[in-house]
């Protein structure tokens, strides 16, 4: 429906509604200005065919409820909650930044992939923000790469920020501050989006913190491809394929870029069919990341054999070029300070005097040195005064 003639308006006497900024399934977003502090805010507004709809009403209160109580800093921030003109609305922080989608593209076969390292530094808050809410009895549900927003650092030294959005679908377990909250959810009904839903949603079946987990490898397989891992021409075909078809391997997909074996490896158990073999937790996923990508090894022996060559990943690669470079750096630094105290003690060194007459030993320096032919003569000369001196005082 066209809803221009609620640009310029104010919502509920403290938002101001400036442009249209999205738009999902259950309602438009607009960016606002908060009428008492200028603020800018984003102004989630119910359709107005929904308002009459019982079970979209209160999967829109569930999301401002289930977003309220969750605060962490990778997960969008709610300020307000209310009905307007007999419609639901939620205001949040606005977020100023591209979703993920808009960086990896669809999955068609132009995609952009990123690299290990981008990839970590996106999924990583992403999957704090999902232990954080599973801690609390929270279940995402509808993990794609349109509900991560990437949102750039103002300013030299700021850094970037990851927000998880959207907890419309979220599957409100068992928490102790939470009060029992009726079952919006029918066994049987699939919930989420297709090309990244878990089997399990697929069947119909409860969701639990593991098929967040299962979504998080899709994003992950398609953020290093540039390739969702199961493609068709039908939504029910792709369902199909998450219930009964293996991915392909990451490197035959993403043919040309460079993914570690181990990083393939945690990916690929994260698409695990079944709940039990994938890693039980977005905490241990992404543990599981970070030592693949610092520790990269491919080995193939087994039973005592030697393995193969290991292939360090490029952060490992890295990390020993620096230290080969500053251990060089170091040893060439100790011999040129060596040769410098070496030169100094030399130059400032005193020159030996001759040895007086009642010496019974030549000084150190002098013993080392095997003496020329005149300075054989002069001890000889020495020797023959102090023989006639002695003799001289015995008489």
């Amino acid at each position: 429906m066209d809803e221009t003639p609620l640009i310029g308006s104010t919502l509920a006497s403290r938002f101001h509604l400036l442009e249209v900024i999205g738009e999902g399934g259950m309602g438009r977003v607009y960016r606002a200005e908060e009428v008492a502090t200028g603020k800018p805010v984003a102004v989630k507004l119910l359709h107005p065919e929904f308002v009459g709809d019982d079970h979209v009403v209160q999967r829109f209160e569930r999301e401002a409820r289930v977003t309220t109580e969750l605060s962490h800093p990778n997960i969008v921030n709610v300020i307000e909650f209310g009905e307007w003109n007999g419609r639901m609305y939620l205001a949040m922080e606005l977020l100023v930044g591209k979703p993920l989608a808009e960086l990896i593209g669809d999955g068609g076969k132009k995609g952009p992939r990123l690299t290990v390292k981008r990839t970590l530094e996106i999924i990583r808050p992403v999957l704090d923000a999902l232990d954080y809410a599973h801690e609390r009895g929270v279940v995402h549900r509808d993990l794609k790469p349109e509900n991560v927003m990437v949102i750039p650092g103002r300013g030299l030294l700021a850094r970037e920020s990851i927000k998880l959005l959207d907890f419309g679908i979220a599957k409100l377990g068992h928490h102790p501050e939470r009060p029992a909250t009726q079952q919006i959810t029918q066994h049987g009904l699939v919930i989420g989006t297709p090309a990244y839903m878990s089997p399990e949603q697929a069947a119909g079946q409860e969701a639990d913190m593991r098929s967040d987990v299962y979504s998080c490898g899709v994003m992950l397989f398609h953020m290093l491809t540039g390739r969702r891992p199961f493609e068709a021409a039908s939504n029910y075909d792709v369902i199909r394929m998450h219930l009964d078809t293996q991915p392909k391997p990451l490197l035959e997909v993403g043919a040309g870029a460079w993914i570690p074996d181990a990083v393939e490896g945690v990916v690929m158990r994260a698409l695990s069919k079944r709940p039990a073999e994938r890693y039980q937790s977005a905490g241990e996923l992404r543990r599981a990341l970070e030592h693949a990508v610092v520790i990269d090894y491919a080995h193939t022996g087994t039973g005592g054999t030697a393995a193969s060559p290991k292939r360090l990943s490029s952060g490992s690669r890295f990390l020993c070029y620096a230290i080969i470079a500053g251990v060089a750096a170091a040893l060439v630094g100790d011999q040129l300070r060596r040769g410098r105290a070496s030169a100094a003690s030399h130059a400032s060194a005193p020159i030996p005097a001759p040895s007086s007459a009642g010496d019974q030993q030549s000084p150190p320096e002098i013993a080392a040195r095997e003496p020329s032919e005149r300075g054989k003569r002069n001890l000889k000369k020495q020797a023959r005064a102090t023989s006639k001196k002695r003799s001289g005082a015995r008489r």
